[in-house]
């Protein structure tokens, strides 16, 4: 008679930090970035956004200006022997020990450290063949209380989803302030209310796809540059910053944090000064990934008066993420955001030729960025919910 195997059982335990990803210590690393992939795969039908191994360890190193706590559900058997390592879909998590624990459950809360010091941003994700188990509520109470003990007022989180319902679907949510709607049958959805969380914002994700045809980009440059006239002077580079322009670009940074709208979040502007912008390039760096800038410098003063970024990972080179994007009050109405992107667009497609998409996100109520977007051919292609609760009021999932 055949003893059928031990049932599999789980329990939350905080990841080791390791020395590097080759450490066996760093089993927990390549599990979450298998996790995410997979969650991705299954609720967005795409993986671009999934962080890899180098990305959480590069971020568990440098904290800077976001700490992070961070916490793995692992599958154990009844017998107290650990799951082997494979993901969902049967595969071995590359980069995983023989013997460590599968991790099935994930949950960071980060803690931002020289500004909005009244903020937990929490992310809970759980495989899809191992929800309703109890695993996302076990580790999103666990967060709560630590948020609680650091003093945090206000809990923050996304929900990301493929495909935005129709304006008369049964389960269409809107936001308190501004456009896009989410559906409320969403896995994520449905958790973050049950804990009550607030819809504030719609983020909406937009592609665009790579080749572009024709003299697109350089028409739309062309066109920008002429309305900019002789006062604007571009320039471009990948990483690093020149020392020059480090601080004129973290003021350019901080003020996309002032301008952006941000509805109802309970949000207070970034603070960036040259030393953040050189933590952010050595993340980069860490991680295998680049950036490349193209600024607005306004010739009568020799300063800044906007930029854009793109960002990519040198071993993904079928995807690039279009980041800040900013341009000054006092010199608005010159096209320069049109120009900054094209201008940089063209830089791209000379240095990733084989890219093949640009993502980018913008909260529904930023018309002026979602419109030069649309006219340089980005799709809309999901987005995000943007959710808050006073912390004080995040029910707790696993007393219920």
């Amino acid at each position: 008679m055949t003893t059928p195997p031990a049932t599999p059982t789980w329990r939350i335990v905080e990841p080791p930090m390791p020395a590097s990803l080759e450490d066996p210590d760093a089993w927990a690393y390549h599990g979450v970035a298998a996790l995410e992939r997979t969650a991705a795969l299954a609720d967005l039908g795409h993986d671009d956004f999934a962080p890899r191994a180098v990305d959480l360890l590069v971020a568990a190193r440098h904290q800077e200006h976001l700490r992070r706590y961070r916490l793995v559900a692992v599958e154990e058997r009844a017998d107290g022997a650990p799951a082997d390592g494979a993901t969902a879909d049967g595969a071995t998590a590359e980069g995983v020990p023989d013997g460590a624990p599968r991790v099935v459950g994930y949950g960071s809360l980060s803690l931002p450290v020289t500004d909005n010091r009244h903020l937990a941003v929490v992310r809970v994700v759980v495989l899809p063949s191992h929800r309703r188990r109890g695993i996302g509520a076990a580790l999103a109470d666990r967060l709560r209380r630590v948020a609680l003990t650091e003093g945090r007022s206000t809990l923050f989180a996304e929900v990301e989803f493929a495909v935005e319902p129709a304006e008369d679907a049964l389960d269409a949510l809107t936001p308190r302030e501004g456009d896009g709607r989410v559906s409320a049958d969403l896995p994520g959805m449905r958790f973050a209310r049950r804990a009550g969380l607030g819809l504030e914002i719609v983020a909406r994700r937009s592609v665009l796809d790579l080749p572009l045809p024709g003299d697109v980009v350089e028409r739309f440059a062309a066109e920008a540059a002429a309305r900019a006239g002789a006062d604007y002077r571009v320039h471009t580079w990948q990483d690093p910053v020149p020392e020059a322009w480090a601080a004129q670009l973290a003021a350019l940074e901080q003020r996309l944090s002032e301008d952006e709208p941000n509805g109802g979040l309970v949000l207070e502007a970034e603070r960036w000064d040259a030393a953040r912008i050189r933590v952010e390039e050595a993340k980069r760096s860490e991680s295998g990934q680049g950036a490349l800038f193209t600024v607005a410098e306004h010739v009568p003063t020799g300063t800044l008066a906007g930029m854009t970024m793109l960002v990519y990972s040198h071993d993904r080179p079928e995807i690039t993420e279009q980041d800040s994007t900013v341009v000054l009050p006092e010199h608005r109405g010159h096209r320069l955001g049109m120009l900054l992107k094209a201008v940089n667009l063209r830089e791209h497609a000379r240095v990733r030729p084989a890219t093949r998409r640009i993502s980018t996100w913008n909260n529904e109520t930023n018309a002026p960025m979602l419109a030069i977007n649309d006219a340089l051919g980005f799709r809309p292609a999901g987005g995000s919910a943007e959710l808050q609760a006073p912390l004080a009021d995040v029910v707790p999932l696993t007393e219920r």
